[in-house]
């Protein structure tokens, strides 16, 4: 199966990369019972789920399916390096920085990290941190290769067919934001963005536990793995 970056509806990818990472989460909330804490790490497990979190990240802070392969490479290389494993405790913090990170880095055009802290449920000091931490986890290397893009594409539609997703092979509708467009909110949206509650327990945790789990599967490459495949 081919996907064309392009002109693949974003809003159905995210459905696909959520359902890809709920898969992931639950092998990982099981193989990774004890591990390093990080200040992506959250106190408790959000209640906002990983689709509807992507969708109200699309939504007030849009961006491309480029953006949104890359944040896989991203997690995949974090995980081989470093053995970082995402879990629900952290997944959020990780997708709302990598977004951030991703964005800047594929496109000319983006917004400030006040507006994604706003959206993304955050402290705005809290994402500039985070931001900063992710770099170092990907050691400054954010280059994708388009062939490595158009892999993980393909490996993400494979996916949608084996887990029988419904989709809607349809061009956005032309009131919908155009992801390479700097968006200027209407009044009505910038009073939804004020209005956007803070999702997360402000207070991350950054005690050590004394095991860290290494994780052997890759993120997309061979989606989803589980607790049999180690």
């Amino acid at each position: 199966m081919h996907l064309n970056i392009t002109e693949f509806p974003v809003e159905t990818l995210v459905r696909i990369v959520s359902d890809l990472l709920e898969s992931i989460i639950q092998a990982n909330d099981v193989l990774t019972k004890k591990t390093a804490l990080t200040r992506f790490h959250s106190r408790a497990k959000p209640t906002i789920s990983i689709y509807a979190y992507l969708v109200r990240i699309l939504k007030f802070a849009p961006f491309t399916n480029e953006a949104l392969l890359s944040l896989l490479v991203y997690f995949d290389r974090i995980a081989v390096k470093h053995h970082y494993a995402i879990n629900s405790f952290n997944v959020h913090r990780l997708l709302i920085t990598s977004v951030v990170i991703a964005s800047k880095f594929t496109s000319d055009v983006y917004l400030p990290n006040s507006r994604y802290a706003k959206v993304g449920g955050l402290p705005l000091l809290e994402l500039n941190q985070l931001e900063l931490d992710f770099l170092f986890l990907c050691e400054f290397k954010l280059y994708v290769a388009l062939e490595d893009l158009q892999e993980y594409g393909n490996q993400l539609v494979q996916h949608a067919m084996n887990r029988t997703f419904i989709m809607p092979m349809v061009s956005p509708t032309s009131d919908q934001p155009s992801p390479f467009m700097t968006p200027t909110p209407t009044k009505s949206t910038a009073t939804m963005i004020e209005k956007l509650p803070v999702l997360f327990d402000n207070s991350t945790l950054h005690r050590k536990c004394n095991k860290t789990i290494t994780i052997q599967k890759r993120f997309c490459p061979s989606p989803p793995y589980s607790a049999s495949d180690s």
